[in-house]
């Protein structure tokens, strides 16, 4: 508040004095009213001053609290919160220890707020009974439903291997009567059907061959009569199997109508040649 323009009535001239008085002269009772009124105006502005430091500070207290809680909540952006939130040279005052701390309370008080409810977000959803037992029933389920696709698979294994294995029996047996059996009235004739019925190097082997067998035969007049008594497939794979067989033969030619039975233990090779089995190697088992 500026002083007042006053004009002591002291400063007045006197002419009743005869020109005694001079416009320079003051009297004590006013040079004390002048003087406790300038120190009421310093007291006022002072104040004004307090005030406007007060009022600072406390943006400043609210500034730096919201550049805190934006740094808290997003950390990648603390630089240019910082460099935002940064106050311009016109706002820096002289902080005044006048200032009460209750504004302060009170600004921190505003800026914790909001923690509570970003705790309440980042909480997770309770997962109620009903949503486990649905859970658990689906897995059970599932697993059930795999046990069963996998036990079906199996079956199916291994009903296509004894499937190939009886196959291969088959082969073998069908092999080995063809083999034995001859009968020289038909030696050519018996000679074309193990041809047939054989595959790989025991047909290239017994084909060098075939001319010398069938005279043999029809020489020694021979008839061969095979009987399979037992086939056991020992292994086997996709297209090949060594099969074990007990066959019994019966021997009759020219000099003798009828002999005695003749048992063999064979270890044949049989290998899947188209839609047949046939022989792929013989052997006798001691």
């Amino acid at each position: 508040m500026p002083p007042s323009d006053r004009t002591p009535s002291v400063l007045k001239g006197d002419d009743d004095d005869d020109g005694a008085g001079s416009a320079d002269s003051v009297r004590p009772d006013d040079a004390l009213a002048l003087a406790e009124e300038a120190e009421a105006e310093a007291a006022e502005a002072e104040a004004l001053a307090a005030a406007a430091a007060a009022r600072a500070r406390a943006l400043r207290l609210r500034r730096e609290a919201a550049a805190a809680a934006a740094a808290e909540a997003t950390p990648a952006d603390t630089d240019t919160d910082d460099v935002a939130e940064a106050p311009d040279a016109e706002d820096v005052v002289v902080e005044d220890p006048a200032v009460s701390d209750a504004d302060a309370d009170a600004d921190a008080e505003d800026t914790a707020e909001p923690e509570p409810e970003r705790r309440r977000r980042v909480k997770l959803p309770r997962v109620s009974l009903a949503v486990l037992g649905a859970t658990l029933v689906v897995l059970l389920i599932l697993g059930f439903l795999g046990a069963g696709g996998y036990m079906m698979w199996q079956h199916r294994q291994n009903v296509a291997e004894q499937q190939r294995s009886a196959e291969f029996a088959a082969g073998a047996r069908q092999g080995v009567v063809t083999l034995m059996s001859l009968d020289f009235n038909r030696a050519e004739d018996d000679v074309k059907r193990i041809l047939e019925n054989t595959t790989g190097d025991f047909r290239k082997d017994f084909e060098s061959q075939a001319e010398d067998f069938a005279q043999v035969a029809q020489e020694s007049k021979v008839v061969t009569e095979a009987t399979v008594n037992a086939v056991a497939v020992q292994s086997m794979t996709q297209d090949t199997a060594r099969v074990l067989l007990a066959v019994t033969t019966r021997v009759s030619n020219v000099q003798s109508q009828t002999q005695e039975p003749r048992s063999w233990r064979l270890a044949v090779d049989v290998a899947r040649d188209g839609d047949q089995i046939k022989l792929a190697k013989v052997e006798f088992v001691p």
